[in-house]
């Protein structure tokens, strides 16, 4: 297995003025993917020095060294006879313009050369004749440096069309995302919107896909932008859910609209958060159990303050008591979810949505497996707010609380009893590994 990188950087301009994908300046990107991909020792080959982008960044996970070579911008051959003395293994070679996902890398690293000194990776759907073309990521064998001390100036690609006339490099179709070199900024904003559907979970359904390729985007856009971090984006949809609750206090139906549209944005913000995080890299535990007990208290504070707004304008106690049943509810799924989410994915908290899908739909020959499998989502952040909307506009608030209430109630029930799945068998990583 593969554990060294060289990185080829051949702009002269300061790292932190490198073009921007997502929010990340492309070449610290590629460097956080390389790591993603389990890279441990990473050698930088001209452009500025790297240090004050990558020697303070909690999120550079691997040890790396710059080599500053005048003249790289001429020669990608130049840049690399300048590691020659310093690789006794095999590494992978990208550049500080590749774009790539970190599982293409994985992909490539794990890959065997067998009797090939080079291999480029290649999506699936580009011609074998084009593979060298803008290529982002190859794989080299140690012995590649005897053969550059012939070879003239000019590019990697040069050097592997010769060698794949020798029969010494060849393409390799790699599971993953590959895009072809860029700095160009119309290209980078085209990229970008592709890097948003590619980190949508497999989980998402229509209404979770429309609110972030649709209503989402151009905030999320903004918010890369912005020098906010995932856990305060999770804080401020919690200041909407706050908001919702106190117009819904207020207990009319204008004010109610208004609880419900700030609810809807609460939604919003949930869905941002975690693109942000994703596209950042900055996911992290705490955030995700952030994420949860924000998504928990914002359901807390709008239905408790509807039943309070529902109380305050008609009298009826039944009204109060339907709010603290909903409130017992919300304790009691957060605490049994939260034990869930362990079980089914403490090795990576962020796949619990798709290992619960995973598992019930296996076990959806069990009535109540099946049940919670096709109404879950009635119960999500991305469908909620519809309903919320739905419900005032036809200023039906006393039955949605009624229906919120049974719902959060046979979800605490349902989790209880959903989660002898993951008490009899491990989670679905470790099956799998």
């Amino acid at each position: 297995m593969v554990r060294k990188a060289v990185l080829i950087n051949q702009t002269l301009a300061p790292a932190r003025e490198t073009p921007r994908l997502a929010g990340l300046p492309v070449l610290l990107r590629a460097v956080l993917l390389a790591c993603r991909a389990g890279i441990e020792e990473l050698i930088i080959v001209g452009g500025d020095d790297p240090e004050p982008l990558l020697g303070r960044d909690a999120r550079v996970h691997l040890s790396w060294g710059w080599i500053p070579v005048p003249g790289t911008g001429e020669s990608e051959l130049e840049a690399l006879r300048a590691v020659a003395g310093r690789l006794d293994a095999d590494f992978l070679l990208f550049f500080a313009d590749s774009v790539f996902d970190s599982k293409a890398a994985a992909a490539l690293r794990a890959a065997p050369r067998d009797a090939h000194l080079l291999l480029v990776a290649r999506p699936a759907d580009t011609p074998e004749e084009l593979e060298p073309l803008g290529a982002s990521l190859y794989l080299f064998g140690r012995e590649v440096f005897s053969h550059l001390a012939d070879a003239p100036p000019g590019r990697i690609a040069s050097l592997y069309s010769r060698l794949r006339a020798e029969g010494r490099a060849a393409g390799l179709e790699v599971q993953g995302r590959l895009w072809p070199r860029t700095s160009e900024r119309a290209l980078l904003r085209s990229i970008h919107r592709e890097l948003t559907h590619f980190n949508l979970k497999p989980s998402d359904g229509v209404f979770a896909r429309f609110n972030k390729l649709v209503v989402a985007e151009p905030l999320i856009r903004l918010f890369l932008k912005a020098p906010f971090t995932p856990n305060a984006l999770s804080l401020l949809g919690l200041a909407f859910a706050v908001g919702a609750a106190a117009a819904f206090f207020q207990g009319n139906y204008g004010w109610s609209l208004l609880g419900a549209v700030l609810a809807y944005f609460s939604a919003i913000m949930d869905h941002i958060d975690g693109m942000v995080a994703r596209l950042k890299f900055l996911e992290s535990e705490f955030g995700v159990w952030l994420e949860s007990a924000v998504d928990f208290s914002s359901y807390l504070f709008i239905f408790t303050g509807l039943a309070a707004g529902l109380y305050r304008e008609t009298g009826q106690r039944y009204h109060l008591i339907l709010g603290a049943l909903f409130a017992f509810a919300t304790i009691v799924s957060f605490v049994v979810m939260s034990r869930q989410r362990r079980l089914a994915s403490a090795d990576n908290p962020t796949d619990y949505p798709n290992r619960i899908h995973a598992r019930l739909e296996a076990e959806s020959r069990n009535f109540f497996h099946w049940f919670t499998r096709k109404f879950y989502f009635l119960t999500r952040r991305a469908v909620l707010p519809y309903i919320i909307l739905f419900f005032c506009l036809l200023d039906l608030r006393a039955l949605l609380l009624a229906w919120v209430t049974f719902g959060a109630n046979l979800v605490w029930i349902l989790t209880l009893y959903n989660n002898r799945l993951f008490t009899r068998t491990p989670p679905a990583s470790a099956e799998a590994d």
